[in-house]
C-alpha cells in the first residue's frame, strides 16, 4: 500500500487529544518471565524504529520473522509505534497485553508466545487492532480547545514533513475550522490550497466494499462464492477456484500485493483492471485462502474488476451511479 500524505481528520484530532492525555499516565510494567521479557524487547526495538538494531533483535529473538521485516519497518512508520497500555494475561511462555499505536488512538491486542527452553525464541507473535477499551476513555474538549489542539498538531505534523493536505472540522453543518497546510509540489514550493485535488489512495477501497455488498444485498454476488464464478477466465484456475469475494473484502484471499518489481517495469502501462489482471493473473497464492491476514491491493482489483463483470457498468461508472450520485441529492444533516 502507498500512503496517502492526506490526512484523515478524525485522526488529527484524535491523535491531539490522546497524546496530551498519555504523558500524564503512568505506564503499567510488563512482568519479569520469558514471554513478559520478549514483548518488552519487541516492542522496545520495534519502537525505535532502527532497521538495523529490529533485524539484530529479530536474528537473536524471533529468526522465522526476518522475512517480514520490510513490512515490519512500513507497519512502524506508519503507527510510530505502540505504547503498552495493560497486561491482560500471563504466563511463563505467554503473554497478552493491551497496546496502543503512538501516533494515534487505535488499540490493539498483542499476544506473544516463546519456547519454554533458553534463549526463549519468540514462536507466535499476534497483533489485531480493536475497539478502544472503555476504561480508556478519551478526553473531552470544548470546541476551541479542539481546534486549537488540532491546529498544533497540525503545525507539528507539517514541520516535521508527516503531513501535507486539507483539514476540515465541521459541526452542525458549520465548518469551525478549515484550512490548506504543506506542499503540493515540493520541488516548486508550491503550497497546498482549499482548492487543491489529492489522490485519495486506498481510501477507494471503501468505495469499492459498498458497491461489492450492494450487489449482495442485490442477490447478484455471493460473499461466499469464489471469485471464478464471475471472472469465468481468470488464468489461474486454482486461484479462482479457492479464493471467495469474502475473503478478498478482509484481505485473507493470499492473491498478493500489485507493488514491486513488476509494477515498476510495467507501471505505463496498467491502464484498466483488465490490465492488472493480465500481468498478475497467473501467478500462485502466497498461502492457502483465509489461513492469514496480509493487506493486498490486488485483491480490491479483483473486486473492481468483478463489479464490473456483475454491473455491466465500469467500476467508475458503477460508484458514481451508485454511490455519489445518491450522495449528491441527500439533504443537509441526513
Amino acid at each position: 500500500m502507498r500512503l496517502s500524505k492526506s490526512l484523515l481528520l478524525l485522526c488529527v484530532l484524535l491523535l491531539a487529544s490522546v497524546l496530551s492525555a498519555a504523558q500524564t499516565q503512568t505506564q503499567p510494567l510488563l512482568p519479569d518471565t520469558p514471554a513478559g521479557r520478549q514483548c518488552a524487547a519487541w516492542l522496545e526495538n520495534f519502537n525505535r524504529g532502527d532497521r538495523d538494531a529490529f533485524r539484530a533483535f529479530l536474528e537473536h529473538s524471533y529468526p522465522s520473522a526476518l522475512e517480514d521485516l520490510d513490512r515490519d519497518m512500513q507497519f512502524r512508520r506508519m503507527t510510530g509505534g505502540f505504547d503498552f497500555r495493560k497486561l491482560e494475561d500471563s504466563t511463563p511462555t505467554k503473554i497478552s497485553v493491551l497496546v496502543q499505536e503512538h501516533d494515534s488512538d487505535q488499540f490493539g491486542r498483542m499476544t506473544l508466545e516463546v519456547d519454554e527452553a533458553e534463549p526463549h525464541h519468540i514462536t507466535k507473535l499476534d497483533l489485531r487492532a480493536i475497539p478502544r477499551p472503555a476504561e480508556f476513555p478519551l478526553p473531552h474538549l470544548s470546541q476551541s480547545e479542539l481546534v486549537a489542539a488540532a491546529r498544533a498538531e497540525i503545525e507539528k505534523q507539517v514541520a516535521a514533513d508527516h503531513f501535507s493536505g486539507a483539514v476540515l472540522v465541521v459541526k452542525d453543518g458549520k465548518p469551525v475550522l478549515s484550512e490548506a497546510d504543506g506542499l503540493a509540489d515540493r520541488e516548486h514550493k508550491i503550497p497546498n490550497t482549499l482548492k487543491m485535488k489529492f489522490r485519495i489512495g486506498s481510501m477507494n477501497k471503501m468505495f469499492t466494499a459498498v458497491s461489492t455488498l450492494q450487489l449482495v444485498q442485490a442477490g447478484k454476488l455471493g460473499l461466499q462464492d469464489p471469485i471464478g464464478k464471475y471472472l469465468t477466465d481468470y488464468p489461474n484456475k486454482d486461484v479462482a477456484a479457492k479464493v471467495t469475494i469474502h475473503q478478498l473484502l478482509t484481505h485473507t484471499g493470499g492473491t498478493g500485493d500489485i507493488f514491486g518489481p513488476e509494477f515498476e517495469a510495467h507501471r505505463l502501462e496498467l491502464r484498466t483492471l483488465t490490465d492488472y489482471i493480465k500481468l498478475y493473473g497467473k501467478r500462485d497464492l502466497k498461502f492457502e485462502p483465509g489461513s492469514r491476514w496480509e493487506y493486498s491491493n490486488y485483491g480490491f482489483v479483483l473486486l473492481g474488476a468483478i463489479i464490473e463483470t456483475v454491473s455491466g457498468q465500469s467500476y467508475y461508472e458503477y460508484v458514481r451511479e451508485h454511490i455519489y450520485a445518491p450522495v449528491d441529492v441527500m439533504p443537509a444533516g441526513a
